[in-house]
């Protein structure tokens, strides 16, 4: 009976409204293999060989070049899986009523030249703090001259970009990279957002970078600004699953950051933050850190707190 009367209700006034769908004078709906793929609006990518390294570049440009203020760059590591996440966010960001009003930003993506989000063997090779065959570095160092040398002076080149407005965003792995790179190389940044970097790898090698950097007391200058991001299921949350359990305890993901940005944070001219992203595992705390950065890229060069 009830069967009977939903049937009928469905064919009445609500089925009225329905029959349009059904109407034989409806466009027919493309197959999905004949229907257009989705893209990154206004972005490019391209391959780049240096030094018998090859790696992809991802660029999304503004959509309106500017033709008064220079362009805030954000360079996001993990290229391949991360690009598009902080393309749209950072555009999302821009065109919210509250946006900012001045020059759009440039995303650009470094990744590699596979199909899959991760090249975790490229990667491994770029962002960690293994020596160098030669003795002279480590070879973070390799990946940062190629940003220095190569990535930053090209876009220059392209268009014009905000020295003082250029943001650094890694996750894990790349977490680890970009800490690294502000540690010994901060010129090349002026913020840097790193979330739940690996500084458990090589039994702490980043700390003593840490220590030196701290130890200094030579105001920094221009200023800079580091955010460090972890979840809270990354440490001392259960686990079925009793390795994954294992490297969580012996990792501390939000120990280790919380206590390096307490060792970073008294040299002068340095704005250290630690931002716990609630409810989120290692994974899960890399679109909202990303959301963070897209915040960061715009502030101006005086840096206000996120």
């Amino acid at each position: 009976m009830r069967r009977s009367l939903l049937v009928a209700g469905l064919a009445g006034p609500l089925g009225g409204r329905l029959a349009p769908a059904c109407a034989a004078d409806t466009p027919a709906w493309p197959g999905l293999d004949a229907a257009p793929p989705v893209s990154v609006p206004n972005s490019r990518q391209f391959d780049v060989t240096i030094a018998g390294r090859t790696r992809r570049l991802f660029v999304a440009l503004p959509a309106e070049r500017s033709g008064s203020a220079p362009h805030p760059v954000l360079t996001v590591l993990d290229g391949n899986a991360l690009f598009p996440l902080a393309a749209q966010l950072t555009r999302n960001r821009r065109a919210r009523p509250d946006g900012t009003r001045d020059a759009e930003a440039v995303v650009i993506g470094i990744g590699y030249p596979v199909d899959g989000p991760y090249d975790m063997a490229a990667r491994a090779d770029d962002y960690t703090l293994a020596p160098l065959p030669n003795g002279r570095g480590v070879v973070a160092d390799r990946f940062l001259d190629f940003i220095e040398h190569d990535v930053q002076p090209w876009l220059a080149r392209q268009l014009p970009v905000d020295p003082e407005r250029q943001t650094l965003f890694g996750h894990s792995y790349g977490g680890l990279l970009t800490l690294y790179a502000m540690l010994t190389r901060a010129h090349l940044f002026r913020r840097y957002v790193a979330a739940s970097p690996s500084i458990w790898w090589g039994e702490h090698m980043l700390l003593p970078y840490a220590d030196r950097f701290a130890a200094q007391a030579a105001p920094l200058a221009p200023p800079l600004r580091v955010l460090v991001t972890a979840g809270s299921l990354e440490e001392d949350a259960p686990n079925p699953d009793v390795e994954r359990m294992r490297r969580q305890q012996a990792r501390k993901q939000v120990s280790s950051a919380r206590d390096f940005v307490v060792r970073v944070g008294r040299r002068p001219g340095l704005d250290a933050a630690f931002r716990l992203i609630d409810g989120e595992d290692h994974g899960g705390v890399v679109l909202p850190s990303l959301a963070l950065a897209s915040r960061v890229v715009f502030e101006p060069a005086s840096g206000a707190a996120a």
